[in-house]
């Protein structure tokens, strides 16, 4: 019996034991500490460390758009140590950008899940007249009116773009280094218009500083479910920014597969989905496949926006 129960024991020791020898698992993140991307990495490489019983180290590569570290978890050996925590533009936009390219984004890496999308959110100063997008697509009607982004060739940046391609209008664009400096334009009416994620977006419309006009989120979002969506005036738009876990090319299937496991269960869950929305996001958790076919949707539909709109990176 003593032998029975010490072999017993042995047993139940024996994952522990072999967590305990395994490497860290490195999630590289494209972006700086402490902002979206990064807060977002962090819930997800602590659900990963609770459901792997391994180590997960957030490890920050930024530069060129989040290339650089994209460009590490492709080159990396495919083992299961090294992951990437990645949002859309380095897989679906970037290479319609960047004049070269470190890696090929539909070929480089093994799509996992896609773990939280962010959506796209239009603002409308106030002294605009602008509530709602028949508003909007009546005043363009007038003339082009100056429309703001964060940034020229973010996903805020195409998405107004797209809007105007889909309306039949135009509109003069206005590019800010981020959010914080464009805000005072808007609300001015210096910039009739202004594009940004729900993060950093719907704060100021909580006050009537700005109006939300729409989100452009499949479906209403449970960040702001007041506001319309896109779609219910322009059928099947969406433009919402996203991260998914990726690995290199080649990662063993079972490797895979407990991943994607990980990850589809870490999204199911109520409180990361809570603290998703607390940054802004909403849980996906999306399967290897889906991912997979989602890159491959919106790097064609990205594309002819990203040429029509002329930006590029060295």
């Amino acid at each position: 019996m003593l032998r029975i129960a010490v072999a017993a024991l042995a047993l139940l020791a024996a994952p522990q034991a072999i967590a305990q020898t395994q490497p860290p698992i490195r999630l590289i993140v494209g972006f700086p500490p402490g902002g979206g991307i990064d807060l977002l990495s962090r819930v997800m490489g602590e659900g990963l460390a609770a459901r792997l019983g391994r180590t997960v180290v957030v490890e920050n590569r930024t530069g060129a758009g989040g290339n650089i570290a994209t460009d590490a978890v492709a080159k990396a050996a495919p083992d299961g140590n090294t992951l990437g925590a990645v949002p859309a533009g380095p897989l679906v936009i970037n290479r319609y950008i960047y004049r070269s390219m470190p890696f090929d984004p539909l070929a480089d890496f093994t799509p996992i899940s896609r773990f939280a999308a962010i959506p796209v959110v239009f603002l409308a100063s106030p002294r605009s007249g602008i509530t709602d997008i028949a508003s909007l697509r009546s005043a363009l009607e007038k003339g082009p009116l100056p429309c703001g982004t964060p940034g020229a060739g973010t996903t805020q940046h195409l998405a107004v773009s797209l809007l105007m391609r889909e309306l039949g209008r135009e509109c003069t664009i206005v590019h800010y280094r981020g959010t914080g400096p464009a805000l005072p334009d808007l609300l001015a009416g210096t910039i009739a218009l202004y594009t940004d994620t729900v993060v950093t977006g719907l704060p100021p419309t909580r006050d009537g500083r700005a109006r939300a006009v729409a989100i452009a989120s499949p479906a209403r979002s449970a960040l702001a479910p007041e506001v319309p969506v896109v779609a219910e005036s322009v059928p099947g738009f969406v433009a919402e920014t996203w991260l998914a876990l990726v690995g290199p090319r080649g990662l063993p299937e079972a490797q895979a597969a407990r991943l994607e496991e990980a990850m589809i269960a870490l999204a199911r869950d109520p409180a990361v989905a809570a603290r998703l929305r607390e940054l802004g996001a909403e849980a996906v958790g999306s399967s290897r496949a889906e991912l997979a076919a989602t890159i491959r949707a919106q790097d064609a539909a990205w594309g002819p926006v990203a040429r029509a709109a002329g930006v590029t990176a060295d």
